[in-house]
């Protein structure tokens, strides 16, 4: 799919658990209510993935979080490896069960790409042009 600017919605951090006071305005989110504390951008385990608050959290931080729903192992392993080797603290990678099954989804401070699959190279590109996006950088000021 292409790369969609999505409105950037204010929010402020979020303690614990704590569920967001309004709805997110993308799925899964670009900007809003987020997690206090740091969240570490790496590769997240299957069975451990980033929630919606922590997703913003990274993309806040600069960050580009890569998830997905029901890959095939393999398919799953690849993405895990190309993050780690190519783009280590620069993305995140999580499961997301709001995607549909097999599809990916990219997102950035205020930009998302779903794609029907996994495709390495556009989520390669994504993550070279986009990360560093974060609310302070002059594109985001008023």
């Amino acid at each position: 799919g292409e790369v969609r600017e999505i409105a950037i919605q204010g929010g402020e951090h979020l303690i614990g658990d704590q569920k967001p006071p309004v709805p997110y305005n993308s799925t899964p989110p670009t900007s809003g209510w987020h997690s206090s504390g740091d969240v570490t951008i790496a590769v997240r385990p299957p069975g451990r993935p980033l929630s919606e608050p922590q997703q913003v959290s990274v993309l806040e931080a600069g960050g580009v979080v890569v998830s997905y729903r029901r890959l095939r192992d393999e398919d799953r392993r690849a993405l895990e490896r190309r993050v780690r080797r190519d783009f280590d603290g620069r993305a995140a990678v999580t499961p997301y069960r709001k995607l549909g099954r097999g599809e990916v989804a990219l997102t950035a401070w205020g930009l998302l790409q779903r794609c029907d699959g996994l495709d390495l190279p556009a989520v390669g590109d994504f993550i070279d042009r986009h990360a560093e996006r974060r609310p302070d950088t002059p594109e985001h000021s008023g």
